[in-house]
């Protein structure tokens, strides 16, 4: 287990080294850009898209923020915004061991070394420990406003305690529209233990951190963008949740409900954790309700309340149960090597050998992909002398042409197609890029395969003839094509 779990962790640390541009880290990343550049948070590569390009409200505030000041710091660059997320797991490792060390009549048989070693080779932190996501932040955030609530329940009754935690689940709230689970479960939480008081102080302090959020949208103009952009935000699930009638909301709450499941075995990356957390809970369900009901009944309402008010069905929203599942999962492998049971010991195994294939399978998906971007970046747009055009790429080259470059980027082209319901033709697509004044198109080469099908007749690298665009260049795989 030590050696499989260093192992992981080595191989995560060298992932790092030209760590390929997930879209994540250029979406937020330029958000980032932004408020650090102008005060005000946009998407400016995003045009002609619900206002996006001036004033983007809808946007995760503390992750922003934090991405903002760090660019300040550290300049215009991916590794500072990346390096914060690995930060953030390293204290969170720290949360969770102290969560165990100082509950040591309950936990005494190793489930500390358990929990790390699952957390050590499961494949969403592979990918997520290094992005520049919202994630691991609020679910550290979360976890340690849980702490501070068991701390209460089970030792201490200091009334500082749900006062800490009403904080930091304000505050996982303004740092994910999503956080706001934490203080909803928070609440269910003592209600449950009808600890009253304790509810009004947690809720209260909850409150404060989490009403910073709101801080734009007091101008009643930017209330109405921001509802405005909620409501035409390009997610399915999403836009029913603005549906006018009862029934549309209750429809798209029971749609949510019924797809729950798909969270948990959305892909490779979390079927064998959540295999494994699902058998165990069930094989040790008696004992877990007998002694830990707090962690159950604040786990459920967790999974319950994003279902219900979260964005989205989403396996990366796994990482907000995380701390509990790992919880969970050391308590039941314990039960099993304590009771010497042959069954239970093959299942673990199997579900084990699972999560390792993918993490196997994540690990070579980013070695196959890491690169040197930034010089890769560099010579492609050393072929594009006009540098006062608008150039059309993929958001990976927002870092680092940003900062020099009038960057439109193929996510307008994309929420545009899921707006309208509709997959542009090639004609299509090259019309809508001349009349957003596009000089030259740079084409990756990860969409001239046919893997990628979102513009399916870029696949073959071929430009039809057409009055619009024509061949300019073609470096390093990328097809560059220029106004005529």
């Amino acid at each position: 287990m030590l050696i499989a779990g260093g192992l992981a962790i080595l191989t995560f640390i060298i992932s790092f080294y030209h760590r390929y541009i997930y879209i994540d880290d250029a979406w937020f990343g330029e958000q980032a850009y932004w408020l650090a550049k102008t005060g005000i948070v946009k998407s400016v590569s995003i045009k002609n898209f619900f206002g996006w390009d001036s004033h983007l409200l809808v946007y995760h505030k503390l992750h922003i923020i934090i991405g903002a000041a760090l660019i300040k710091l550290f300049g215009w660059s991916v590794t500072p915004l990346r390096g914060f997320s690995f930060l953030i797991l390293i204290l969170f490792v720290i949360m969770l061991s102290q969560y165990f060390i100082k509950r040591k009549v309950i936990f005494s048989n190793g489930e500390l070394i358990i929990a790390l070693f699952f957390l050590a080779i499961n494949p969403l932190i592979a990918l997520y420990g290094f992005t520049y996501r919202p994630e691991i932040l609020v679910m550290a955030l979360g976890f340690a406003s849980f702490a501070a609530l068991d701390s209460y329940i089970t030792k201490s009754k200091k009334t500082s305690l749900p006062i800490l935690a009403g904080l930091l689940a304000g505050l996982a709230f303004y740092t994910h529209l999503n956080g706001m689970i934490f203080g909803m479960a928070g609440v269910v939480l003592l209600l449950w233990y009808r600890m009253f008081r304790q509810v009004f102080v947690f809720g209260f302090f909850t409150f404060v951190t989490a009403s910073f959020y709101f801080y734009e949208l007091l101008n009643p103009e930017n209330l109405n963008v921001f509802f405005y952009q909620m409501a035409n935000w390009p997610d399915p699930v999403g836009t029913q949740y603005f549906d006018n009638s009862v029934g549309g909301f209750l429809t798209a709450v029971l749609k949510k409900l019924s797809d729950e499941h798909m969270r948990f075995f959305w892909s490779y990356k979390v079927w064998g954790f959540s295999a494994l957390f699902i058998f165990l809970i069930l094989l040790n369900f008696s004992f877990l309700r007998k002694n830990h009901k707090h962690l159950l009944v604040y786990l459920f309402s967790l999974i319950l309340c994003l279902n219900i008010f979260g964005s989205q069905i989403a396996e990366r929203f796994l990482l907000l149960f995380m701390p509990y599942m790992l919880i969970i999962i050391s308590i039941g492998i314990t039960r099993i090597k304590l009771k010497s049971r042959l069954f239970g010991k093959s299942v673990v195994l199997l579900f084990l050998i699972l999560n390792l294939t993918g993490l196997a399978l994540i690990f070579d998906d980013i070695f196959s992909r890491n690169n040197d971007f930034l010089t890769l970046h560099e010579k492609v747009m050393a072929n594009i002398p006009d540098e006062e055009t608008n150039i059309l790429v993929s958001y990976p080259f927002v870092f680092n042409a940003l900062e020099n470059r009038n960057l439109i980027t193929y996510k307008t082209f994309e929420y545009n197609q899921v707006r309208f319901k509709k997959e542009y033709s090639q004609m299509e697509f090259l019309s809508k890029a001349d009349s957003l004044n596009i000089g030259y198109i740079i084409v990756p080469p990860d969409m001239i395969s046919e893997d990628d099908n979102r513009f399916p007749f870029l696949c073959d690298g071929l430009i039809d003839d057409n009055p619009l665009y024509e061949l300019w260049d073609k470096e390093s795989d990328h097809l560059i094509l220029k106004r005529k």
